[in-house]
């Protein structure tokens, strides 16, 4: 992420971090803590990710569920990215930045009438079917809407990634995919289903990788059940080889190797001529965005120190959730020295912690704290716990603020509608 440590203060982008709340505040008198994305940097590292992966040329297709700010949206849309969506709203959300038929991916376990509809009457590039009876759905729906839909199915390949079990998507006990025996039964029945074009295979392990052996791995059992399906009379022409690509939150400089692991894949897959599909998220704007939040209290209690924050886990629910540790920095550092803090938010729960023990210097009331690397799973995972409106979401480009989202405030949340059913 490109913060800069200046003598008056942290900054994203080239706009000093301490200034966009006070001009947030010309619009929104009452925020405390804001969203801001570095959308320069989102597309510098969108364009590293696909000059890495050139020699392949696959269709890269950005995670919507990492961050779908229609703004963030556009930026990758125009440099020519692709979307992987999983829902109708994602969908919707994709069609609406940029992103046309055959730059639409749609992913899911749990796909319903109306998505399957939307995809058959706008287009998709293919569908991750997640299991056989998903393709007797997309079927009916192909022959209702005389389309056609290129799917891949996603095969369960049974590799541990390691990580928080939450984000192990290729296990065993993970609710994702078929297994390779009844994939590859699918492939050589694919007459079954006509209207479908079932070439291709779909394996996603995880998130939050910083080893590139678990998706090595993953290739390997694709391209065995690639020429396992040839043998058996089906060949298969796409291959989804997925995301998962980590980041460095401890900022030690342990990214996913992004360069070797698509140099590797690449010399292994390149010459084959298929059509490649990946499906990257958290390692392109995660870094590009931080949480600029206000102090609201410091409470020291027997020999600790509390700080805080306006921001809570309503608003970054990874801390909480996954157990995650963001970098947390004083916007503009005072004099004196570091000292261990315990920083929390002001939601009525215990978990409502972003870091115990880490060391920061002096605070007061008023002061701003930014956690870093929030670009992914940040405001696209917030909710309205404890009656919290969501946060306004800012966005740089060229040096120039944006406000590309409103916050919510407490008057919006209370004006709810009430529509009789019967």
């Amino acid at each position: 992420m490109t913060v800069e440590a200046r003598p008056e203060a942290l900054a994203l982008g080239g706009v000093p971090l301490d200034t966009v709340l006070e001009r947030l505040r010309r619009l929104e008198p009452a925020a405390r803590a804001c969203y801001v994305y570095d959308l320069d940097q989102l597309e510098q590292r969108a364009r590293r990710f696909t000059d890495a992966f050139a020699p392949l040329g696959p269709l890269v297709a950005f995670a919507l569920k990492a961050n779908a700010l229609p703004a963030l949206l556009a930026s990758l849309a125009r440099v020519g990215l692709a979307a992987d969506a999983a829902s109708l709203g994602e969908l919707t959300l994709a069609a609406a930045a940029g992103f046309d038929e055959k730059r639409r991916v749609f992913n899911g376990n749990g796909k319903t009438p109306e998505e399957l509809e939307w995809v058959a009457r706008h287009g998709v590039h293919s569908v991750n079917a997640d299991s056989v009876e998903e393709l007797d759905a997309l079927e009916r729906v192909s022959v209702a809407r005389g389309a056609r839909i290129r799917v891949a199915l996603r095969v369960n390949p049974g590799i541990d990634a390691a990580g928080h079990r939450y984000v192990a998507t290729g296990i065993a006990e993970a609710k994702f995919g078929v297994s390779p025996a009844d994939a590859l039964a699918a492939w050589e029945a694919r007459a079954r289903w006509p209207h479908l074009d079932l070439d291709g295979i779909h394996v996603h392990v995880g998130s939050q990788l910083l080893d590139s052996a678990p998706l090595e791995e993953a290739v390997g059992v694709a391209l065995a059940l690639r020429d396992e399906a040839a043998h058996r009379g089906a060949p298969l022409r796409l291959v989804n080889l997925g995301g998962g690509f980590g980041v460095d939150y401890a900022g030690q400089g342990t990214d996913f190797p992004i360069e070797d692991y698509a140099a590797r894949v690449s010399r292994r897959c390149a010459p084959l001529g298929l059509d490649w599909v990946l499906e990257p998220g958290r390692w392109l704007v995660a870094p590009a965005g931080v949480l600029v939040s206000e102090v609201l209290w410091i409470k020291p209690r027997d020999g600790r120190r509390f700080v805080v924050l306006a921001a809570g886990m309503n608003d970054l629910i990874r801390p909480a959730l996954y157990g995650a540790r963001h970098r947390i920095e004083a916007v503009r550092p005072r004099p004196g020295p570091e000292l261990p803090a315990t920083v929390v938010g002001p939601l009525c729960e215990s978990a409502d912690t972003f870091a115990d023990g880490i060391v920061l210097p002096p605070l007061k009331p008023g002061d701003l704290v930014a956690i870093r690397d929030v670009g992914a799973y940040g405001a696209s995972m917030a909710s309205n716990y404890n009656g919290r409106g969501r946060l306004a979401e800012l966005t740089v480009a060229g040096g120039r603020l944006t406000r590309a989202r409103a916050g919510e405030t407490a008057e919006a949340l209370s004006r709810a509608a009430a529509d009789p059913i019967d």
